[in-house]
């Protein structure tokens, strides 16, 4: 009997053991931003809880991240009712954020001062876009300008506003 239970308490053990832990799939967190076209107005993450968010860095002076506005603004007009879609510009004056989303027709709620959380989510390059699912946790990255983003960002939110 001794040896039965032993050898059953060592399958366990070897089975625990042949299972390695799911690695962490980063989520979104509690981010707060300040919003670039209304003074004292902020953009709670926590506020959206339950809806995918897909969220774009970008820069004022980044010609690639106004070549990617375009796509940024059809994801909006096409899945704004089903998912939350920010642009998040590394910029720390509002004015220059605003005044590029102006000359761009690019009407995408624009959020400024985005370092931390750039920082946050290992973002190297603008533009980045990284789309979290209804639980807010990473579901896509996009890295640079690219012509079938539009496409992308299209597909991928079909598939997580389901």
């Amino acid at each position: 009997m001794k040896k039965l239970c032993f050898t059953a308490v060592l399958a366990v053990l070897s089975a625990a053991c042949m299972f390695k832990p799911l690695p962490d799939v980063p989520t979104l967190g509690d981010v707060q931003l300040p919003v670039a076209a209304e003074k004292d107005a902020v953009w709670n993450s926590a506020d959206h809880q339950g809806k995918p968010v897909l969220i774009v860095f970008m820069g004022s002076w980044c010609p690639w991240c106004k070549k990617s506005m375009p796509a940024v603004q059809a994801a909006k007009e096409k899945f704004g009712d089903q998912a939350e879609i920010v642009a998040v510009f590394m910029d720390n004056e509002a004015e220059k954020v605003a005044k590029v989303a102006k000359e761009h027709g690019f009407t995408v709620t624009a959020l400024y001062n985005g370092g931390a959380v750039a920082q946050s989510l290992e973002v190297n390059g603008l533009p980045h876009a990284v789309l979290f699912d209804k639980k807010h946790r990473v579901v896509k990255h996009w890295e640079g300008f690219s012509p079938a983003l539009g496409d992308e960002f299209q597909t991928h939110l079909a598939n997580v506003t389901k």
